[in-house]
């Protein structure tokens, strides 16, 4: 089973409408496609929109335990974080984030649901457009 193998195992078992019910903020769990192998031309045009080079395989923007999300990069046998990827999960550390690696999706699994039984973030809701609602603009 390859790391791509084991990440849509993980986003299989986080779309289920069991698991869903479950952990209600779980819809909000996103993976990248920083993987995947693009053309030169792909590769500048997702550079060009912002990609960037080291961004975690899994991320679940959900403020829980005082940390502001989740991040778990994923691994697959002898393979470890890159330079990027160290950077990346020092950002986000010092940003507030939970950040984790996985070398299985049991594995990152387990860490998604160790992090929803943290005690939910409090937010100040005022601050947020419509009370955390984005409108529709033309």
């Amino acid at each position: 089973m390859s790391e791509a193998h084991h990440q849509a195992a993980l986003f299989e078992w986080a779309r289920n409408p069991v698991i869903l019910k479950a952990y209600p903020s779980i819809d909000l769990l996103e993976g990248t496609l920083n993987g995947v192998r693009l053309t030169v031309a792909q590769s500048g045009k997702a550079k060009a929109a912002g990609m960037l080079k080291g961004v975690h395989d899994v991320r679940l923007p959900v403020a829980r335990g005082g940390y502001f999300g989740l991040s778990i990069e994923m691994k697959f046998g002898r393979n470890k974080m890159t330079d990027e990827q160290v950077w990346y999960a020092n950002r986000l550390t010092q940003e507030g984030w939970s950040v984790h690696t996985a070398w299985d999706w049991i594995t990152a699994r387990d860490t998604i649901v160790w992090y929803f039984g943290l005690p939910e973030t409090p937010r100040d809701l005022k601050n947020c457009a419509r009370n955390g609602s984005i409108t529709k603009t033309s």
